[in-house]
């Protein structure tokens, strides 16, 4: 169970866990049985007799029983502020969802319950995975909301589906033009649009948002979620002004039961609205403001969409596709002046670009901010490129020279793969998330899932990044893999690393902050195929246990 409410430590309180295996993913410490933790912060690592000779008092014990313990996981890219509102949606995810009847199912289930002035949402759709092999459309959806308004997001979050109703009350038309940065889907026979629409176009939908009662309530939910998952610290990657606001509200009232760290939402999905640039600008606002528990990272920029929904700025065409090679939403002489004042105004920025095409614009962006910002200093701030899954090796060298760091969505292998053989053939799936050449050459490599676009479990990322193979039992880009030890240090040392924290956590060192986790079992023993079936019996931040099985 969940801690509904994180308990604030004590400076006198000790804890000393004994009879375990610590994993403390610091290269000086090895062979340890037990720790012991002062107030929140670690104060040995080492023997049970060493560890009791630290205590000041008597300490609350845990016999682990041989159980392992490792740093509590460092989750580098997130949704929690857009996965609270998912879990308020009608859940259409796979494998609870297997085909178009079974959405349809479940969206007649919610409407039963809904008023008939309010809107169903769902959440999660993958076509890959659905029996027909297609999106849902106005029509299916029609069958059992002729007058209830419906809209449905894929898992991607770059495109959803809307009902006739939907359509109507948001005045989508067939003669409505495609947005800037969008694309509305239309019946190639009548023009009619299918309900499918792409990225930017998701804003023509006059969708009300969720009460203030709701997105609370969807909070407490998603941050409980973390907790079960191991996580300790979370970089949630796109924060509007409303986000914002609860996050301080659940950090007021000690309601946080992991570390976030706030990127705020920038110039995204084509929008030629700066987002909250300018406002954070002019208030001055640096990266690093706030405390141990809510922090200002940076700000967020998204380039182009998903390879799942065949809107990754590709260099070649999709497959079936020649002339498809997804959406660039932004120019480069629109990126460059923001991303320079950003950087100038000490302000970290974090790059959203998947395929060639947009991670060539972030690389070039970046070189363009140096001609007015030292490189030393570009490179000190430790500047992100998100997900980065098919970058050259020329692209590779000039991120090392920027200092960037590669922000690598690893969980898509295993939750996505599938739909990303069928996209790009698997020769160019093969060249998707270079992970061994990329910490071959030097560059910090984080690993995330993106959550809520795959399942935020980091044990599914860890068996991917170590694995190659999809959740269809597929496998690429086998040169690729790395080791266990490399793939779990991108979930915490590397992580920490990536939020310029790496003196606070990460590992498991005397003086860090105490946040770690107990394992079913030991990562470094089980066969690589057992990765992903490890489970978290306990979390613990700040020395506090938040989660227990």
């Amino acid at each position: 169970m969940s801690e509904s409410r994180t308990k604030v430590f004590s400076e006198k309180s000790e804890l000393l866990l004994k009879n375990g295996q610590i994993l403390t993913l610091d290269p000086s410490i090895s062979g340890a049985e037990a720790l012991l933790i002062q107030g929140n912060r670690i104060i040995y690592v080492g023997t049970e007799q060493g560890a009791f000779s630290e205590c000041r008092g008597t300490p609350e014990v845990i016999d682990l029983r041989g159980k392992t313990v490792m740093p509590g996981f460092v989750e580098s890219h997130m949704h929690p502020s857009i996965l609270a509102t998912t879990m308020l949606d009608v859940n259409c995810a796979y494998p609870k969802v297997k085909s178009v009847r079974d959405i349809v199912s479940n969206i007649a289930e919610r409407i039963k319950t809904t008023n008939k002035q309010g809107w169903v949402r769902g959440w999660g759709y993958d076509d890959s995975k659905l029996k027909e092999h297609r999106h849902p459309t106005r029509w299916d959806l029609d069958t059992v909301s002729p007058d209830t308004p419906v809209y449905i997001r894929r898992t991607c979050a770059h495109m959803g589906v809307a009902n006739s109703e939907a359509l109507r009350l948001s005045g989508i038309t067939k003669n409505t033009p495609d947005p800037e940065g969008g694309r509305i889907q239309r019946d190639p026979a009548t023009g009619e649009p299918t309900g499918l629409l792409m990225d930017r176009a998701q804003d023509l939908v006059a969708i009300p948002p969720y009460t203030n009662e709701e997105v609370e309530r969807g909070f407490m939910l998603a941050l409980g979620q973390l907790s079960k998952w191991g996580i300790t610290t979370v970089h949630d990657m796109l924060v509007d002004s409303d986000a914002f606001r609860v996050y301080q509200r659940l950090a007021e009232n000690h309601k946080l039961p992991a570390r976030v760290r706030l990127w705020l939402e920038g110039v995204t999905f084509g929008s030629r609205d700066a987002g909250l640039i300018p406002h954070a600008l002019g208030l001055g606002l640096e990266s690093g403001y706030g405390n141990d528990i809510l922090k200002v990272m940076g700000m967020k920029f998204i380039l182009d969409g998903s390879i799942g929904g065949r809107s990754a700025a590709v260099k070649e065409g999709y497959v079936g596709a020649a002339e498809d090679k997804g959406i660039l939403y932004v120019s480069k002489d629109e990126l460059v002046p923001l991303v320079t004042e950003c950087v100038k105004k000490g302000l970290r920025v974090s790059i959203h670009a998947i395929g060639e095409r947009a991670i060539e614009l972030a690389i070039a962006s970046m070189e363009d901010v140096t001609r007015q910002v030292p490189i030393e200093t570009v490179r000190r701030m430790r500047n992100r490129i998100d997900h980065c899954v098919l970058p050259t090796e020329d692209h590779l060298r000039r991120i090392k020279n920027l200092g960037l760091v590669v922000e690598s969505s690893i969980s898509f292998i295993y939750a996505l793969g599938d739909s990303w053989i069928s996209n790009l053939g698997h020769r160019r799936a093969c060249r998707t998330f270079p992970q061994r050449t990329t910490i071959n050459m030097g560059i910090p490599l984080a690993g995330n899932s993106d959550s809520p676009v795959c399942d935020g479990n980091p044990f599914l990322g860890i068996y991917a990044a170590v694995t190659r193979k999809t959740a269809g039992g597929q496998s690429f880009g086998n040169s690729e893999t790395i080791t266990v030890d490399e793939a779990l240090r991108a979930y915490t040392t590397v992580g920490a690393y990536a939020g310029c924290e790496e003196n606070l956590y990460g590992s498991i060192t005397p003086g860090k902050l105490a946040d770690f986790i107990v394992l079913s079992e030991n990562p470094m023993a089980v066969p690589p195929e057992h990765l992903k079936d490890i489970g978290v019996e306990m979390t613990f931040m700040n020395g506090v246990k938040v989660y227990a099985s």
